[in-house]
């Protein structure tokens, strides 16, 4: 099944600023445009507000799984993410999209990316915005559709 034939409509959106500069505008989408953690298929759209390198957006990744308590994820997966995550200018996105089976696979603008192949890294990934510990609570309320 191929992720980009279907169909998504989108459940909330928010912006990321850190201090006084915006980062990027998320993103949350599903077939049927209602979220619960843990359901598949879902689509997370990045769009950047300014350059970032792709080491600077895995080091943010291992920096929230540390702030979520997943400390056994940080560091396991920097070498493909670096492999797969291109440098990234402002305007681009980048999204991360599950199937049925909630493997995920990333995408840069409409590009096909790859995914890591552990069933481990997809959730916890996602977890990063979508979980009640991620470090955005407000973020998260937009996300899944709970606040405008």
């Amino acid at each position: 099944m191929n992720s980009m034939a279907i169909e998504f409509k989108q459940v909330g959106q928010s912006r990321f600023e850190y201090y006084f500069w915006d980062v990027y505008d998320a993103k949350l989408a599903t077939p049927s445009g209602k979220y619960q953690f843990g359901q598949h298929p879902v689509k997370l759209s990045l769009t950047y507000l300014r350059d970032f390198a792709a080491k600077d957006i895995v080091k943010a990744t291992n920096e929230q799984w540390q702030h979520l308590g997943k400390t056994n994820l940080i560091g396991k997966y920097d070498q493909e993410l670096l492999a797969l995550w291109p440098d990234i200018k402002e305007g681009e996105t980048l999204s991360f999209i599950t199937d049925e089976q909630g493997d995920g696979t990333f995408y840069h603008n409409d590009s096909k990316l790859g995914g890591i192949d552990d069933s481990e890294f997809d959730d916890n990934f996602l977890a990063i915005w979508l979980s009640p510990q991620t470090s955005e609570p407000t973020m998260r309320k937009q996300l899944i559709g709970e606040q405008k």
